[in-house]
């Protein structure tokens, strides 16, 4: 079972979680499936703009009441009327959480799905970015510059990480983009329909012109920085479906 959650909202080990939900409806609320657990999300959390994870319980550990009971008045959108949710009768123990899945969200704040986080990701403390992938941002420059699109910072900068077997969605970015590459594997990035491989023995950069249509795989996990300037703004991007 999955309780949906901010991350900065969990607390401290050897603490006990207790939600609003727990005074005032006298348990804590939680899902059966992680498809249930994406349409509750996108139901009742969208407001939410922080880290949002999900954590998995294992129900040997809770060491409180569950109920598996019907949604009150009904279910979100797309859950069938008979699945029933189960409802924590008391605080939770964080410790009960088998693993932490972390949402992976569009731009519009819509909710895609929940991913454990990949090795490399978790070493460097890296979040599900929209366009598919891995992301941490590490640096933004003083100043700015005055686009068409608005004030914007000069530059930024972030670490990503595409593992193994995945890619990006296709995608334009309104700056210019700079790829670095950092390995262990190599990455190979379309930019306007022309291949360009990323990698020790092709070419450790490649520079993505703004404005042009781009989108990266990787057959074995790698990691990367991409500079920016001027710099990211999610306003400044559109997915391609």
């Amino acid at each position: 079972m999955y309780h949906l959650i901010q991350r900065a909202d969990i607390p401290p080990a050897g603490t006990l979680l207790r939600p609003p939900s727990l005074e005032s409806e006298g348990f804590i609320h939680c899902t059966g499936s992680v498809e249930t657990l994406v349409a509750v999300a996108n139901a009742f959390y969208r407001e939410w703009t922080g880290e949002v994870v999900a954590l998995e319980l294992d129900p040997e550990r809770i060491g409180q009441p569950v109920r598996w009971e019907a949604a009150d008045p009904a279910p979100p959108p797309g859950v069938p009327a008979d699945v029933l949710f189960p409802h924590i009768y008391g605080p939770l123990d964080v410790m009960a959480a088998r693993r932490v899945l972390h949402a992976r969200r569009d731009i519009d704040g819509t909710y895609r799905g929940f991913e454990q986080r990949p090795a490399l990701a978790e070493q460097h403390e890296l979040a599900p970015h929209p366009e598919g992938g891995w992301y941490r941002r590490t640096w933004t420059s003083t100043g700015q510059a005055r686009t068409e699109r608005g004030d914007r910072d000069l530059a930024s900068a972030i670490l990503f990480h595409i593992p193994a077997g995945h890619g990006t969605r296709e995608h334009i970015v309104a700056s210019e983009e700079l790829w670095l590459w950092h390995g262990p594997g190599a990455v190979s990035l379309a930019i306007e329909g022309t291949s360009h491989r990323l990698h020790r023995d092709a070419s450790p950069q490649v520079l993505v012109p703004a404005g042009a249509r781009q989108s990266a795989h990787a057959t074995e996990d790698t990691l990367v920085t991409c500079v920016v300037s001027p710099a990211f703004d999610y306003r400044d991007l559109r997915i391609i479906e």
